[in-house]
């Protein structure tokens, strides 16, 4: 590889659950919150990675280790970090605490002095169910050196083409900051996994949901938000990338003969997908058989559209080296692996030194 490999969804979490209320200030430091670990589908072989906890600790919360089995093991250069929160919380102050909280322990812990090496990127968690507050997130955590994106659970009140939203993609946009967009469960207070209800079993769960950044998508594109931000990129951080394109053909066919509908919309919508949307790898994604794999890849659009991401430390966990097999083009696999990433995030080197200065504040307002 000549190109570095860039990791884009990496998940850090705090070592217990309770340390996030060192980052929170009164009165949510003392507030009933969730743990990290509660799901309404607990994977039945496991939730994590065997190996990636500590001693002391949940897993992947300690650096010293993901730097061992992500940099020196795994090869990768750059880990692009995506905390996740504690899932939706149907409180809208104690969401955007437990954001800002997690925002102040990442900057502390993870990207102030720990990063003098400038291998970890950081994503700022905003709560989209109250844009100002997020927008106030966003500006106090956009000059930070180390911070290259936005984070939102794929769990909204609204699609996320929603005109009450513009204005926080039109802050993410104005800073050139992509807005990730993962799977965020712990709260116990979600919306219903699918469009149709909830599902009953994991298998259905895993195969199913991440069919559901398709539907904030569709909204993005027929309300026309990427016709008014050119410069804004959705990044959907879990998986989905084999699905888009049958949807967007069947939308391209319904959107030819009712552009009347939403006019704002001006091109056809698969036309939009290149310059505003990336999906990040998973490895339960791609064909069984090797010598297909090529032509799942053009019909993927994964030229355009792919990124690696490991999904450290869950049990999806997928090793770069592992992940496309030797009859894909080597030029693809090296754009896949970090040439897309390092466009996206503007990482022009293996990694970029800098320590994270005013922003290591623990506990916040």
């Amino acid at each position: 590889m000549t190109q570095p490999i860039i990791d884009a969804a990496v998940h850090p979490v705090v070592r217990r659950d309770e340390d996030l209320r060192e980052f929170l200030s009164e009165p949510w430091q003392h507030r009933v919150i969730a743990p990290i670990d509660r799901y309404y589908y607990p994977v039945p072989g496991g939730q994590y990675l065997t190996g990636a906890a500590p001693a002391d600790g949940l897993p992947g919360s300690d650096p010293a280790l993901l730097e061992h089995q992500l940099f020196e093991q795994a090869g990768v250069d750059v880990a692009v970090l995506l905390p996740l929160t504690r899932g939706l919380n149907l409180d809208t102050d104690v969401n955007n605490a437990v954001c800002s909280a997690t925002n102040s322990w990442l900057a502390h812990s993870w990207l102030g002095e720990r990063n003098a090496h400038g291998r970890f990127k950081g994503s700022i968690r905003v709560n989209p169910g109250d844009p100002d507050a997020a927008i106030e997130e966003i500006e106090r955590w956009a000059g930070h050196p180390h911070m290259v994106q936005i984070a939102v659970p794929m769990s909204s009140p609204v699609r996320y083409g929603d005109r009450s939203l513009f204005r926080l993609w039109a802050c993410a946009a104005r800073h050139r900051l992509p807005v990730a967009v993962h799977l965020d469960a712990g709260a116990g207070a979600e919306f219903a996994s699918s469009s149709v209800g909830d599902f009953r079993h994991f298998a259905e769960y895993s195969c199913f949901s991440p069919s559901n950044f398709h539907l904030h998508l569709a909204s993005l594109i027929t309300n026309g938000v990427f016709d008014r931000l050119p410069e804004l990129v959705f990044v959907f951080a879990d998986g989905g990338g084999d699905m888009v394109m049958p949807l967007i053909w069947r939308l391209d066919a319904d959107w030819r003969p009712n552009q009347d509908d939403h006019p704002w919309a001006a091109r056809q919508p698969s036309s939009y997908l290149a310059e505003h949307v990336r999906f990040v790898t998973s490895r339960m994604e791609g064909p069984e058989v090797d010598a297909q794999w090529p032509r799942w890849l053009e019909l993927s659009r994964a030229k355009q559209l792919l990124m690696y991401g490991s999904d450290y430390p869950h049990w999806s966990y997928a090793e770069p080296g592992s992940l496309l097999p030797d009859t894909v083009d080597p030029a693809l696999r090296q754009r896949i692996l970090g040439g897309a990433a390092a466009e996206l995030y503007r990482l022009d080197g293996r990694a970029e030194s800098g320590v994270g200065g005013s922003h290591d504040d623990r506990v916040t307002a």
